[in-house]
């Protein structure tokens, strides 16, 4: 119950008008600790929680790809079994991240993670030059002149970036973090 009180009195503190950004974000943090404290979950390491991401991003990429191909092929059934597994999957990925409690990130790994990022921005422009030329050599393989661009092929490109998001940055910030787990504090 004190627990309680002392998130209570750190959010009051929060919501004070002649606090600064920086004690604001500060406050933000204080907060995110104290209901880790109290939090009976077993907890979950940064480094865990960038693996989780990770296969969440492969995820989506995977489901993205599967619609992209059946929409543009127009082979709807034959890609549903692909479809339903990797939702199937998504679904046990959720189930395990609502098990465990997330450890707060620490200075070093937001230093870590805005590198990663960094690198992200470069990928994803490289992932999407790589995936207009797929799409090219597509069409010249079926020899059609032109490429039939719907809403719905844009709206899952924008998932298939979405993953490659998750992925690369994620990718990008454990092989930054080369620290064992064993080593960790």
């Amino acid at each position: 119950m004190r627990d309680n009180e002392n998130i209570r009195q750190l959010y009051k503190e929060y919501q004070r008008r002649d606090i600064t950004r920086a004690e604001r974000r500060e406050m933000l943090e204080k907060i995110a600790r104290e209901r880790y404290k109290t939090d009976p979950r077993k907890s979950m390491s940064v480094k865990g929680q960038a693996l989780l991401n990770l296969m969440f991003g492969a995820v989506v990429m995977i489901i993205s790809v599967i619609s992209l191909i059946s929409r543009t092929s127009g082979s709807i059934r034959r890609h549903t079994p692909l479809f339903i597994a990797a939702i199937a999957v998504y679904a046990v990925l959720l189930f395990i991240l609502g098990k465990y409690k997330k450890e707060p990130e620490d200075e070093l790994s937001k230093e870590l993670k805005l590198k990663a990022d960094a690198y992200t921005a470069k990928g994803l422009i490289v992932a999407t030059i790589v995936f207009g030329m797929i799409l090219q050599m597509a069409c010249n393989h079926s020899h059609k002149v032109t490429v039939e661009i719907t809403g719905e092929v844009v709206m899952w490109y924008g998932y298939l970036m979405l993953g490659a998001y998750h992925v690369l940055s994620n990718a990008f910030y454990l092989g930054l973090d080369r620290t064992p787990e064993a080593e960790e504090e």
